[in-house]
């Protein structure tokens, strides 16, 4: 079990509103009408309105969408973030792309498929710099 209070997370292409939130609400196990999709927070649902906010921005480089995950609290039945993150990518049907928490190196980041073992990864820091996520071939 672990305490979630939310993630970032990068989507390698676009999904569609109800498709995210479908795919939200089956990894979290909460209503799919619980969760809201926005793409600008002054659209901010009431916390009586939504239990989940996905926060969306489009992105450059290998990745094209930003997706900021926003919960209070909710106890769920994984092992940690990446094993969350599993489920949303085979949900998705997706790559992604996550933070290492595990290292104080920013750069690093751990590359989640639909399907196979997640491994971490390195992305462009120069690329990043030109706000653009791309993974590095070292």
């Amino acid at each position: 079990m672990m305490e979630f209070n939310g993630l970032d997370l990068l989507v390698e292409k676009p999904i569609d509103e109800a498709a995210l939130c479908r795919a939200i609400a089956a990894t979290l196990g909460v209503p799919e009408g619980r969760v809201t999709v926005i793409d600008d927070i002054s659209n901010y649902p009431a916390s009586e309105d939504a239990d989940v906010v996905c926060v969306v921005s489009s992105v450059e480089g290998e990745f094209s969408l930003l997706v900021s995950i926003q919960v209070n609290k909710l106890a769920l039945p994984y092992e940690n973030t990446v094993a969350l993150t599993q489920c949303l990518a085979e949900q998705l049907s997706a790559a992604c792309l996550i933070p290492d928490e595990d290292d104080v190196d920013p750069y690093n980041m751990w590359l989640v498929l639909p399907g196979s073992e997640p491994r971490r990864v390195g992305v462009d820091p120069v690329a990043l710099d030109q706000d653009r996520y791309v993974i590095s071939r070292r």
